[in-house]
């Protein structure tokens, strides 16, 4: 083929996740249509009267379902493959995004309950990811296949927010409602061109070149067919003080990254003014632009990685270099951000490099799992993410319940400046915690445990 299989593996993950974030972010710039208040006389839609609270949990839903499926997700892609695992994931969301519409006039409860069912899905994804790049990303290659594919959910928000915020105002079926039908319509297109084009690994591509599939499986042992199930060595896997270095990392990141990615429409409602037809467009953008520059960071993060590590650096300090470093430079915008990001130019200024920096950890602690063990790279991005999801339920819970003001600028600024504060003291913590604990050697366990009489633990 005139194009490498792990070349078209690496792009159709790289638009999955486009479709997935994109799947999972729409809601954050809607719901501000959704639930305005003001001027509804002269909104073709209907306006909810959720308050805070109820908005703070709709947006927290998703994480609700998304943390319960991390480690099956990663245990059924290491056991069965992940294709179908991660396509499966990838176009039930989408059917269920599908529906958002219905379960919002039914009831805000309904909603809730879709919103989990699709983080249920859409759990599996990044588990099942791991799997697929654990016999598909030469070690070579690593930093920039896996920082590449996952800079797809940074790309998908970019193209979400705004895209929302145009189909809000000027799409069909009353506007919002048609921001959810085309999204989902996406999504299904998307899964048929992965069923045609993904594969578990190149044993099972058909039209993958010897040439390839000699470099892969001579690279990765865990390329080849598997003849044997190994046991998940789980006590091993909960008693390394490298996987926690990485669980830790995953929680702190995530944690200003999901406040950030649900609440920050909502932030530019109230603090700058944007929430209605050509402002609430501008609000999409702006929400856009902090994500488009973190695209960027991790397509450029991903190959330095790959130099430093084959000229210069050894894999454990480039993975503490690029992860501590996206963690403290998050950590000191979004506190700059908090004091004097006042205006709208400044305090977008300030937001798009804390949000863009931490783009630099998919080069550090997002490809850690596969350095530790290969073979179990699923199940540990299934621990991380299980560990990470759970500031995506208490993130926009917490910011909502800070952040409430609506007619005081000054009050308003106060209370986000809260928001910003507790974010950045979170990455500080992780930043340290990383960087004493954290390896990148390929661990004892990797390959499983036995016992002296022969047989597996699990």
């Amino acid at each position: 083929p005139w194009i490498k299989c792990r070349v078209v593996i690496t792009i159709m993950c790289f638009l999955g996740f486009c479709n997935v974030y994109a799947l999972r972010v729409n809601l954050s710039l809607a719901i501000v249509v959704m639930v305005n208040d003001t001027e509804a006389v002269s909104q073709p839609h209907k306006i909810f009267d959720w308050n805070h609270t109820e908005q703070g949990w709709l947006l927290a839903a998703f994480f609700c379902g998304y943390i319960l499926t991390q480690v099956p997700g990663g245990w059924l892609a290491q056991r069965f493959g992940g294709k179908y695992i991660f396509g499966v994931g990838v176009v039930m969301t989408a059917v269920l995004t599908l529906v958002t519409p219905l379960a919002a006039y039914i009831s805000v409860w309904c909603l809730v309950g879709v919103r989990i069912l699709e983080g249920i899905f859409e759990g599996v994804t990044f588990p099942a990811a791991h799997a697929l790049f654990s016999k598909w990303a030469p070690p070579a290659e690593r930093s920039r296949v896996v920082t590449f594919a996952f800079a797809g959910q940074y790309v998908g928000t970019v193209i979400s927010f705004p895209l929302s915020a145009l189909l809000s105002v000027y799409g069909f079926d009353g506007g919002w409602p048609s921001v959810f039908y085309i999204f989902g319509i996406i999504g299904i297109i998307w899964f048929i061109f992965w069923l045609l084009l993904a594969f578990d690994s190149p044993a099972t591509h058909p039209r993958i070149s010897q040439s390839e599939r000699k470099y892969i499986e001579s690279s990765i042992s865990e390329a080849k067919v598997e003849t044997k199930h190994v046991p998940v060595p789980w006590l091993q896997i909960f008693l390394s003080p490298h996987v926690w270095a990485i669980i830790v990392s995953y929680f702190c990141s995530n944690f200003g990254f999901y406040v950030l990615l649900t609440t920050m429409p909502t932030y530019f409602s109230q603090a700058l003014g944007f929430s209605l037809g050509k402002g609430l467009i501008l609000n999409g953008i702006f929400s856009a632009i902090p994500f488009a520059f973190e695209a960027v960071v991790v397509i450029i993060a991903g190959p330095l990685a790959d130099f430093l590590r084959s000229r210069y650096l050894s894999t454990t300090v480039t993975r503490k270099l690029f992860t501590s470093s996206s963690l403290m430079l998050s950590a000191l915008f979004l506190l700059l951000c908090g004091y004097f990001g006042t205006s709208p130019h400044i305090a977008l200024s300030l937001l798009t490099a804390g949000v863009g920096f931490g783009g630099l950890g998919l080069a550090g602690h997002a490809v850690n799992h596969i350095d530790l063990a290969p073979r179990f790279a699923g199940v540990l991005m299934g621990i991380s993410n299980t560990m990470g999801t759970v500031p995506g339920i208490i993130g926009p819970v917490v910011a909502k319940a800070i952040a409430h003001s609506q007619n005081d600028p000054r009050e308003v600024y106060v209370e986000w400046r809260e928001v910003f504060l507790i974010a950045a003291e979170i990455y500080i913590f992780g930043a340290i915690v990383y960087a004493i604990l954290a390896d990148g050697k390929k661990q004892w366990w990797a390959e499983g445990v036995k016992c002296r009489n022969g047989r597996w633990v699990g």
